[in-house]
């Protein structure tokens, strides 16, 4: 978590052009604005039936 809000939204926030106060300092500032692209947030720890959840791997570099 501390990646995505200090290292990874930040910088995709500069390459969109996005217009967030993270874009300044280059850290999150917990902002609420419209350019916000942090906002979603999903950890799964356990798959119940077991095998309803796939993982791919690709073995390239997608970005960040």
């Amino acid at each position: 978590m501390y990646r995505v809000k200090n290292y990874v939204a930040p910088t995709n926030s500069i390459r969109l052009d996005k217009k967030t106060p993270c874009v300044k300092t280059s850290y999150c500032e917990e902002c609420k604005g419209p350019d916000r692209i942090c906002n979603t947030w999903t950890i799964t720890e356990k798959s119940f039936p077991k095998g309803r959840i796939k993982v791919i791997l690709i073995n390239e570099d997608l970005g960040l």
